[in-house]
């Protein structure tokens, strides 16, 4: 027979003697003390999984986001257990994120060597060092004359804009030809003339970020202007712009103070090339730098080119025109004699360049050339139409997320964490996976984490993609714990009302805790034979 504890054997006195107060209350309080057992070692999320999701709960449920939505799934690559989720099936706006879906498809589709052709043509005949017609560029979208884009050394593969266009002029120099007697002419026909992306908001559309898109692009679409304060509040504000052209038109409304800080503000009407700039800058600060976006890529394109021309000594006496503004123009590059064509950087370092930096243009770029390589024309519907098909072989409905755009700019864009993390796994199984791998920005390495996750065990470890508009951020990738398990995990939020702080704050803990965690990876299943 069980022998009954002490603090129940006196329990049971208390009760036979009726319930006396005097006797039941020191009787009840040893009671407790006697029971009370000695308090238990905290449990170490380190090496605890369950300890470890119990305070990755905790991090999503801080209450400063209780008017918002989170959607968050963490799984094993190894083992394909989810370790957490929440909301993980519904669907958010994904800000950059959407980014996921087009640079997976892009690789899939066009395949890590493709590149974009420029064709240089032209009208007419020659006769001895003249050009009797018009010099026409013919485009399917290429978006690398910029300095920004590297190699895999690291190198740009431009020290300047148009060093490709100086290319070309030396390459009709060498053909004898120094007089061209019509028009220079772009031709973006093999994409359709939308220019902005569904769901846009028109009154954003001066910053870099939103730039325009089309089958001929120069400079990235905008123009890097220098904003240099002068040494006293009597001088007056330089700016100076990474490219220089007829094409835009810069208005200096900037005021000089002694005091404060410096604030810009740029305002580039619809459909407009004047750039206003205005806001107040602190007498005897550094130089900074403010990018507003152009209108029309195409006239952009062949109006730098043709300035380029001539300030290399070939004499234009027509002047830059976009095809749309020429009656029955219907034609392609084989129409005409070629006098040089340019090829793209590989689309591997493109897509580096497009997720690393988040640059929007080049997403939009690729739903486009998706399109155009499907129909013969690019468009953003045949572009998501090939979205949809390259995702099926990752268990991926289509039409179960709503892609409304290739960058994440559009608030009509919608997508849930399952998806994203079938995005991550499928593609870390892929054939093509080491490009894959290669995309994603490092954290505190490069890219837009190259200053998050500094010194702890995510940093050189977790990789992925965030994303960032107005009251949406996210954050999805790869993290390999300490114990060696490869995870991919999805972060979305929508409606919250903090900043960057926060939400960063309630991420980047989350990432760390899971580069942190020390448990065993499990054994991965043997391939199949």
């Amino acid at each position: 027979m069980m022998k009954k504890p002490a603090y129940a054997l006196l329990a049971s006195m208390v009760i036979a003697l009726g319930g006396c107060a005097k006797v039941q209350s020191p009787v009840v309080e040893t009671a407790v003390k006697e029971a009370t057992p000695v308090a238990a070692v905290a449990a170490d999320p380190k090496t605890d999984k369950q300890e470890l999701v119990r305070r990755i709960a905790a991090t999503f449920d801080d209450e400063r986001f209780a008017n918002a939505h989170w959607g968050v799934l963490i799984k094993s690559i190894d083992s394909g257990e989810v370790w957490y989720a929440r909301n993980e099936n519904r669907l958010f706006n994904p800000a950059s994120n959407e980014k996921i879906p087009t640079t997976a498809s892009a690789l899939l589709y066009l395949g890590p060597d493709f590149k974009f052709e420029t064709s240089l043509c032209h009208t007419g005949e020659i006769s001895g060092n003249t050009i009797n017609g018009d010099l026409v560029v013919f485009g399917n979208g290429d978006p690398t004359l910029y300095t920004r884009l590297q190699n895999d050394k690291g190198e740009p593969y431009y020290k300047d804009s148009k060093d490709a266009f100086r290319a070309w002029a030396k390459v009709i120099k060498e053909k004898g030809i120094t007089h061209v007697t019509g028009n220079v002419v772009g031709d973006d026909n093999a994409w359709d003339d939308e220019h902005t992306g569904n769901g846009w908001p028109f009154d954003e559309l001066t910053p870099w970020y939103y730039a325009e898109y089309g089958a001929l692009q120069f400079n990235e679409n905008y123009v890097d202007v220098k904003i240099t304060p002068p040494a006293t509040v009597d001088g007056t504000v330089t700016l100076t712009p990474n490219v220089t052209s007829s094409y835009f038109k810069l208005i200096n409304d900037i005021k000089v103070s002694a005091n404060g800080s410096n604030s810009v503000d740029m305002y580039r009407p619809i459909f407009s090339n004047e750039i206003r700039m205005s806001g107040t800058v602190k007498a005897g600060t550094k130089t900074f730098e403010e990018t507003p976006t152009i209108t029309n890529p195409t006239l952009y394109y062949v109006t730098v080119l043709s300035e380029v021309l001539q300030e290399e000594g070939i004499k234009i006496d027509g002047k830059p025109m976009d095809c749309d503004n020429i009656d029955g123009w219907k034609h392609t590059a084989a129409d005409f004699p070629v006098l040089s064509k340019l090829e793209s950087p590989p689309l591997f370092d493109i897509l580096k360049g497009l997720m690393k930096r988040s640059q929007n243009m080049y997403a939009e770029t690729m739903a486009h050339t998706m399109g155009w390589k499907k129909n013969g024309i690019g468009t953003f519907r045949g572009g998501r139409e090939v979205v949809y098909e390259q995702l099926q072989q990752f268990g991926i409905t289509p039409r179960s997320f709503q892609y409304s755009d290739g960058s994440g700019l559009s608030r009509y864009d919608y997508i849930s964490p399952a998806i994203i993390v079938k995005i991550y796994e499928g593609m870390y199984k892929h054939p093509l996976a080491k490009y894959w791998w290669e995309t994603q920005t490092i954290a505190g390495v490069d890219g837009t984490l190259r200053n998050r996750f500094k010194g702890t065990k995510a940093e050189g470890n977790l990789r992925g993609k965030t994303g960032t508009i107005s009251n949406v951020r996210a954050l999805s990738g790869y993290v390999k714990t300490a114990g060696g398990e490869q995870l991919a995990f999805s972060f979305l939020v929508n409606a919250h009302l903090v900043g960057d702080t926060e939400t960063n704050g309630i991420t980047d803990s989350v990432g760390k805790m899971l580069a942190e965690f020390e448990g065993p990876a499990p054994a991965k299943a043997p391939a199949a034979q």
